[in-house]
């Protein structure tokens, strides 16, 4: 029997599914954070033993087993030296007859779509789009981080949300539900308040947390929630799915996307717009797909992470 292990490697945590040659299930296993550009070599090590150790003992193999084949989507990809220093600890933590590293969003993708063309969109604390074509073609979108890009995240939504904030003060207007909620949440009283919750111990993933409170009221039909969760989506759509789909050949035919991250799952008012920007009345994408097919991944990244294993020369 061959088996083989797929890892995730998030800044948190580390998640890791050993499948078996007939892509079954066997097991599952976690680990610390394994962000290769932010952690240093001991506990990308750690990290990497704990998950794939973990997951051996879930699925009731010996610790000392070697997988055919192992592969690991790390966030941090695009710092190349310590991508090269993550592929020698990933071969001497893992033994394998052979090993791959991959960006985070390509075993997303293969989570997704078992390798099958489409697009992944990811959007939570940042955003990013990637996907394949039946020729084997790939395109990719965003995924820059909270400074150059990641439009139609939950950072970029909540940034906005501030923004506003500040601007209703500026203009003399009473507190609406948007600035009573945030500022509530927050511990905030006006824009000063506001500006040192935002760089006070600063981190992205801070203040992507907003996205819920935002996302609450737009269910609730706040139309200043609304209008920024309406942006986003339509940012998200027509910037980053919209050039994919393009370079892939999809934008005038079938179009399969995949939707993965909280924001997501926050609204369904998210979906109707980004959907809306594509096909909907007064959608800006013109002529629009000649179908479009919005899913929930089939897989998580771990798993994906797995099959691109088994699809990989052993």
């Amino acid at each position: 029997m061959r088996y083989y292990l797929g890892i995730d490697g998030g800044g948190t945590k580390t998640a890791s599914v050993i499948l078996d040659e007939d892509k079954r299930e066997l097991g599952r296993g976690s680990g610390g954070p394994c962000n290769i550009a932010t952690c240093d070599d001991a506990t990308l090590a750690t990290s990497v033993k704990e998950s794939t150790e973990s997951a051996l003992e879930s699925a009731d193999l010996p610790m000392d087993c070697r997988f055919s084949a192992a592969c690991a989507g790390v966030a941090g990809y695009t710092a190349k030296q310590r991508r090269a220093e993550f592929a020698r600890i990933f071969a001497e933590s893992v033994p394998a007859n052979s090993h791959r590293v991959e960006p985070d969003y390509v075993i997303a993708y293969w989570g997704a779509t078992e390798g099958e063309p489409g697009i992944i969109v990811i959007a939570g604390t940042g955003a990013s789009v990637y996907g394949r074509n039946a020729e084997g073609q790939s395109a990719r979108a965003d995924g820059l981080g909270y400074l150059l890009g990641d439009d139609g995240s939950g950072f970029r939504m909540a940034l906005s949300a501030l923004r506003r904030i500040i601007q209703f003060e500026r203009d003399g207007i009473p507190h609406l539900p948007l600035s009573r909620r945030i500022l509530a949440a927050i511990g905030a009283f006006d824009s000063d308040d506001v500006v040192e919750w935002l760089y006070r111990d600063f981190s992205p993933a801070r203040v992507a947390g907003l996205m819920s409170e935002i996302a609450d009221l737009a269910n609730d039909g706040d139309p200043d929630s609304r209008e920024i969760m309406r942006k986003a989506a339509r940012n998200l759509a027509n910037r980053s799915v919209r050039y994919v789909a393009r370079l892939l050949g999809a934008d005038e035919g079938d179009l399969q996307i995949y939707v993965s991250g909280g924001i997501w799952d926050a609204s369904p008012l998210y979906e109707r717009y980004f959907s809306q920007a594509i096909e909907g009345p007064g959608g800006e994408w013109k002529p629009p797909p000649a179908s479009i097919t919005i899913n929930r991944p089939r897989h998580d990244s771990a798993a994906g992470a797995a099959l691109l294993a088994i699809s990989s020369p052993a």
